[in-house]
């Protein structure tokens, strides 16, 4: 019976501690960046930790990013200014980072976490919406999770690029705009020219 109780009582007071971990880390985990893009694009996005993350210490962290593999490709993934310093492997294709602090950071700064280039698939359907949804866990060496953070969904809209038959119209409307523009400017000189032959003598 005693045994029992031993077990509830460390089972609650874990949930406690735990309850008291998240209650602290509270910040937010956001993506800025282009939110639309024409089909074959590529579009550069921040993913950033908004406020420090008080309460809780890291030593590693793993950085997903969950999107649509049929609308977008990650091509690139580079670290932040929140990460100088640390060792990150990034698998910019799959959509994830692993970055390894040298020393134990308590609280983890606030600010850019990672860089990542994506690109629209050419064959996109136009007006796709999709989504990229960060998560951020953090961990104490040989220790169970810190933190865990399920950041805002990022919306993409894929959009039509300008046809070449569209731009081809508007280089000719602006060819035929400034030789009207000049045209009146010849006139104009003609007559501040003629004008004195033109005028009655005092």
């Amino acid at each position: 019976m005693i045994s029992r109780l031993s077990r509830h009582a460390i089972t609650l007071i874990a949930l406690m501690c735990m309850g008291m971990t998240l209650r602290e880390a509270h910040s937010a985990l956001l993506i800025s960046g282009p939110a639309t893009g024409g089909p074959g694009e590529e579009l550069t996005l921040s993913v950033i930790l908004d406020a420090p993350l008080t309460g809780i210490d890291v030593d590693e962290l793993t950085l997903t990013l969950d999107f649509d593999h049929a609308v977008l490709t990650g091509t690139d993934a580079t670290e932040g200014a929140l990460l100088a310093g640390s060792l990150m492997t990034p698998d910019a294709a799959g959509g994830s980072a692993i970055a390894s602090f040298l020393t134990t950071q308590s609280p983890l700064a606030a600010g850019v976490l990672a860089t990542w280039k994506f690109k629209i698939n050419p064959l996109a359907p136009l007006s796709t919406l999709t989504f990229i949804a960060p998560r951020l866990q953090t961990f104490i060496i040989d220790s169970d999770p810190t933190g865990d953070i399920a950041g805002q969904p990022f919306t993409i809209q894929v959009i039509p690029e300008p046809s070449l038959s569209l731009l081809l119209v508007a280089g000719l409307a602006l060819v035929g705009a400034l030789r009207q523009l000049r045209a009146a400017a010849a006139r104009l000189r003609m007559q501040e020219q003629c004008a004195p032959l033109y005028a009655t003598p005092a």
